[in-house]
């Protein structure tokens, strides 16, 4: 066997599920971050559980089974075996259930596994010790190994302790056997004994090795499908977002506010927007710099964001002009809106900044199917007309009231 070969195997028994290179130490797996790893053994423990209850099955119907075979091989010790193995099926079946239901189960199933399987072995070497056709039985000795090797998703230790513990059975089943074992019969059963060892320990090896290969891929290729995800989406998030204030920017304002234009004039409800800009606000950044005037923009956009209702957009326009996009509103709640917001400013101190230094301009426009662009032209004109005075709201006028609408005589 190639040196290269002999040292992976190693590497393998050694590490586990980490394979090793031609140095005998554990190569670096994709994903070797904490979290991968995680993954990477909950995955396993999972596979190690479900390999667990199947090999637990089969041990737990096999194993009544073969008092066919006492009756034919040793009909004479047949009723003493078989009270054997009913002994032995209480704690293989008691494992299976733990393994099936308990959350011993999902934290340590290769534990569970091994100790069925180290039941049926100590269980045959007892066997072997008080028959004559020691062959026949001993032979039964290779089947739960090979099943831990071939089947069993563990590391291969478990396969290690699995034939460990055969082999002390064994010797001592040899050493004490009541019936004596000839020559011929030890030399065949250690020869077919050794054989599966051997066997079932490289493909325990070989297979986990790969096995851990392919799950670390796995894993490490989920995790990175994840992170391009959330990549793509905070890509797709910033390409909508202001990142001074966090609010939408122009790009998505100008989406949002062609669909819900098309959406108002094609059922006839009802759309607002206010368009704000803060007074003064190169005057802002002159006295405090532009850190102080950004500062101002948060202070504003957090204002307007606790304002709206959860439909509506807030967005910044560019500058210090920002926008509110009111969905279902007409005039007369934008107007309401702006005035709140105007009043509201006024409590907004910045550090630095002298109460009431921060004011605002709004201008409204609201109507039903109007295009973008006219909605906008509107807004930005009374807009100006608010900027004439500062602090003020440029609105449509009121409607005449009807007169079920009319207030009260006082």
């Amino acid at each position: 066997m190639p040196t290269s070969v002999v040292r992976r195997l190693v590497g393998a028994l050694l590490a586990g599920d980490q394979p090793a290179g031609d140095d005998g130490r554990a190569l670096d797996r994709p994903g070797s971050d904490p979290g991968s790893e995680a993954e990477v053994a909950a995955q396993w423990l999972r596979r190690a559980r479900a390999s667990g209850i199947v090999i637990g099955l089969v041990a737990v119907t096999v194993w009544p089974v073969w008092a066919l075979l006492d009756r034919y091989l040793e009909p004479h010790l047949a009723g003493q075996f078989l009270l054997v193995r009913a002994l032995a099926e209480i704690p293989m079946l008691i494992c299976l259930y733990l393994l099936w239901r308990s959350d011993l189960g999902r934290r340590r199933p290769e534990a569970l596994t091994f100790v069925i399987l180290a039941v049926v072995q100590l269980s045959v070497c007892w066997m072997v010790a008080q028959v004559h056709e020691t062959e026949s039985y001993a032979s039964g000795l290779s089947l739960a190994i090979y099943g831990c090797g071939g089947v069993l998703a563990a590391q291969v230790r478990w396969t290690v302790a699995l034939t460990a513990t055969t082999w002390a059975a064994l010797g001592a089943a040899i050493a004490l056997s009541p019936v004596g074992i000839p020559d011929g019969d030890i030399a065949a059963i250690v020869f077919w004994l050794a054989t599966a060892s051997v066997v079932a320990t490289v493909t325990h090896a070989v297979r986990h090795t790969l096995g851990s290969r392919e799950l670390s891929t796995r894993v490490h290729l989920l995790r990175e499908r994840e992170r391009t995800r959330l990549l793509l989406d905070r890509l797709e998030r910033l390409s909508l977002e202001d990142p001074l204030t966090g609010l939408a920017n122009r790009r998505r304002w100008d989406a949002e506010l062609a669909a819900a234009c098309e959406v108002a004039g094609s059922g006839g409800a009802p759309i607002a927007v206010v368009v704000i800009d803060v007074d003064h606000f190169k005057q802002v950044n002159d006295r405090h710099g532009h850190a102080g005037g950004d500062a101002a923009l948060r202070e504003v956009a957090r204002l307007l964001i606790r304002r709206v209702r959860s439909g509506d957009l807030v967005a910044r326009l560019g500058g210090d002009e920002l926008a509110v996009l009111m969905p279902g509103s007409d005039a007369e709640r934008a107007t309401e809106l702006a005035e709140a917001l105007r009043g509201a400013v006024a409590s907004l101190v910045p550090p630095g900044f002298a109460p009431g230094e921060l004011t605002l301009s709004l201008g409204v426009a609201a109507g039903e199917g109007l295009a973008p662009a006219e909605l906008m032209a509107r807004a930005d004109e009374r807009l100006y007309a608010a900027k004439a005075t500062r602090n003020a709201v440029g609105a449509p006028l009121p409607r005449p009231r009807t007169a079920d609408r009319a207030a009260p005589a006082r």
